[in-house]
């Protein structure tokens, strides 16, 4: 049997192959001509061949064969007969409750339009982490990028890819009883394409021009011509969560709101206080439990998410009970924090993970690119050169790694130097990119480990002169303006600003002052994306197929959308270009190198100070839960995968007050709120 594949710009058909360490393997044919594909095809699905293609483009052809997961530029893992996924327990219990920290607020329980602070649990772009709406296709976490089936029991494309195909399951159904159809597929479609939609949503679907409506249970989303082959579009469409028409009929979807929406999904919203925490209950009729991808998942009866303003106080939730785990960031409270009498009676545990996915970069410095002064290469260098992560690290435990790439530790990230599929991207745009990107191969700054380095403040100081900057009374001005060089922090915690100090007071040799922030998070929030700051910091942390997050965080056209995610304002037509060739990439290899070339292309312009890596994820936890034996997962499955253990729990219930810092566990308090918004 054949697995499934996507068929790109030039027809092509892979005969055998498997994904193994991230990159896909297998013979591959490309006809040349389509008759040829026309010969192949017949003979494929005569043997049962799972190919995701249609024998015909025609919009009302009958002969379409649907496919049980789509893999981008490679094959799936498991067949179209699998009955669950290797990574979850099939026969764990549903019962007990999960309460999972998280930091800021919210203010709607709405994702579609530009306004408001969505609760957790109501993830547009990840499937896994929307736990009241089902999508068309959900990702296996064991797999770095392969969609299988829940609203939709198959996809399919034209063999010109002019169009992704979708068939609806029977049965699928809304918590009201009523069933999910084509209408509230085309419905969704419309509201996420609409003037009011988030353009973190609207952007993305860019491509797709129309939803065809081609029988009782099949839709088609047409593609531009433009656009045609890009393997990353089925996955587009295929996450997002599909919205019930008949519901926001008679309620506004344009705006944000705290009356919890009618859902699909494994779980309903109940309790809940605005701002602070939001609850979900298990819906014990879900249409989707029985469902391969949804086997031995959501074994919670109820879900909780608390909020938090700063990072330490979820530490000390998670020691008095208040929160059941916590994924430790700060160094210090790693080592220290957790000696306490509950570890010491083995009824808390710290476990080190290690996801299947990039690294990326850890809360980096970037600069405001809207301000001259951070628009020359030689300032930005200056500034990289004078950072020592070696030595900040070294203050902290070595907890982090020391970062060497925007997808640090991957596949994805750029080794030596460029070779021949990235240079054949970088030699039409050698002009417009560092002489280094062909020359050498990224490094942190040298000499680290000190705090700060003769050679490397003398290096700076000789940058930053030919840059038009000068020392004056030991404060750095600029030659022409007399401007003096400040630099406005601006953290989304105390504990990150805290880590600015020692590269404050480098920069302070240099004669350069400098003021840090830890504002309210939503003012926080507020201040990144209007572009009042001169250096923020953001986690980069991208999955294994990140040209959403890429996009968003780094070309041109997103400088100039409110609410994107280009921060640092980044305009440069050289990034623009490999964003392009990543997109248009139909050979997986292809789709590597416009990501390494990309990746040289950030580093060696030096928009971002590099710094820290967190390769492994810290997470402390109360031991009542059943956690199935896995390899690396693409995330941390604990709401998904992980289950009420009754006898452990009982274990930590014996003897609570003596062992607990924060005394007894609790139900939810008074002031709760009831799903209808009433006290309860």
């Amino acid at each position: 049997m054949l697995p499934a594949c996507r068929v790109g710009k030039r027809a092509r058909l892979v005969v055998r192959g498997k994904f193994n360490d991230h990159k896909p393997h297998g013979v591959m044919l490309k006809p040349r001509k389509a008759w040829l594909w026309g010969l192949f095809l017949p003979l494929l699905l005569s043997g049962g061949g799972a190919v995701a293609v249609d024998s015909t483009s025609s919009a009302a052809a009958g002969n379409i064969t649907y496919h049980h997961a789509y893999a981008f530029l490679s094959t799936p893992r498991y067949p179209a007969d699998y009955q669950n996924f290797n990574y979850v327990n099939p026969d764990a219990p549903k019962a007990g409750r999960i309460r999972v920290p998280q930091m800021g607020t919210w203010d709607s329980f709405n994702p579609v339009p530009l306004r408001g602070r969505v609760a957790a649990g109501l993830s547009i772009w990840s499937p896994n982490q929307n736990y009241l709406l089902d999508s068309l296709m959900a990702p296996a976490l064991d797999e770095p990028s392969t969609l299988y089936g829940v609203l939709a029991e198959g996809i399919a494309f034209a063999h010109d890819n002019s169009w992704i195909g979708y068939k609806l399951r029977e049965g699928a159904r809304w918590h009201d009883g009523k069933p999910i159809t084509v209408e509230d597929v085309v419905f969704t479609f419309e509201s996420y394409k609409s003037e009011f939609a988030n353009p973190t949503i609207t952007e993305p679907l860019i491509p797709f021009t129309h939803i065809e409506v081609v029988g009782d249970r099949e839709v088609r989303y047409h593609i531009e011509p433009a656009s045609r082959g890009n393997p990353m579009l089925p996955m587009r469409v295929g996450v997002l969560p599909i919205l019930p028409k008949h519901y926001w009929t008679d309620n506004d979807i344009s705006k944000t709101t705290v009356q919890p929406p009618l859902g699909s999904g494994p779980y309903r919203i109940g309790k809940f206080q605005v701002g602070r925490w939001v609850g979900y209950e298990r819906v014990d009729d879900y249409w989707g439990r029985d469902l391969p991808a949804n086997v031995g998942s959501f074994n919670f009866d109820r879900l909780k998410f608390d909020y938090f303003r700063d990072d330490q106080v979820q530490t000390e939730a998670v020691k008095g009970n208040v929160v059941d785990l916590h994924v430790e960031n700060l160094p210090r409270l790693w080592e220290y924090a957790y000696d306490f009498p509950a570890t010491r009676a083995g009824h808390f545990k710290k476990t080190m993970l290690k996801l299947a996915r990039p690294a990326g970069l850890w809360w980096p410095v970037f600069w405001n690119l809207d301000q001259p002064r951070f628009r020359d290469v030689r300032v930005r260098e200056a500034l990289w050169l004078v950072s020592d992560f070696v030595w900040l690290n070294s203050r902290n435990y070595d907890f982090y790694g020391l970062a060497r790439s925007f997808f640090h530790d991957s596949h994805l990230a750029a080794t030596g130097l460029p070779d021949e599929r990235e240079l054949k991207l970088l030699e039409p745009i050698r002009d417009k990119v560092p002489p280094r990107v062909f020359t050498a191969a990224y490094e942190p700054p040298p000499n680290g480990g000190g705090g700060w380095h003769r050679d490397n403040m003398k290096r700076a100081m000789e940058l930053l002169y030919d840059a038009g900057w000068e020392m004056a009374d030991g404060q750095l001005v600029h030659k022409e303006t007399r401007e003096p060089f400040h630099i406005r922090f601006v953290a989304v915690s105390p504990a990150l600003g805290r880590s600015f100090v020692g590269y404050t007071r480098v920069l302070k040799r240099l004669g350069i002052t400098s003021s840090i922030k830890s504002p309210e998070i939503s003012n926080w929030l507020h201040r990144m994306r209007s572009g009042d700051f001169d250096a923020g910091a953001i986690a980069f942390v991208p999955d294994n197929i990140p040209s959403l997050l890429i996009a968003n965080s780094f070309q041109s056209v997103a400088a100039d959308q409110a609410y994107s995610g280009n921060w640092s304002n980044m305009r440069d037509p050289a990034v623009d270009h490999l964003i392009q060739a990543m997109q248009d990439a139909d050979e997986y290899d292809d789709f590597v190198a416009a990501i390494h070339a990309l990746d040289r292309v950030l580093l060696w312009n030096f928009y971002f100070v590099p710094g820290m890596t967190k390769m492994n994820m810290g997470v402390a936890h109360w031991d009542k839960f059943g956690k199935p034996e896995a390899a690396r997962l693409i995330r941390l499955a604990h709401i998904d995968t992980w289950w009420w253990d009754e006898e452990r729990a009982a274990r930590i219930g014996t003897g609570k007050d003596e062992i607990v810092a924060g005394g007894p566990d609790v139900a939810d308090g008074p002031g709760d709120i009831a799903a209808d918004g009433t006290d309860d």
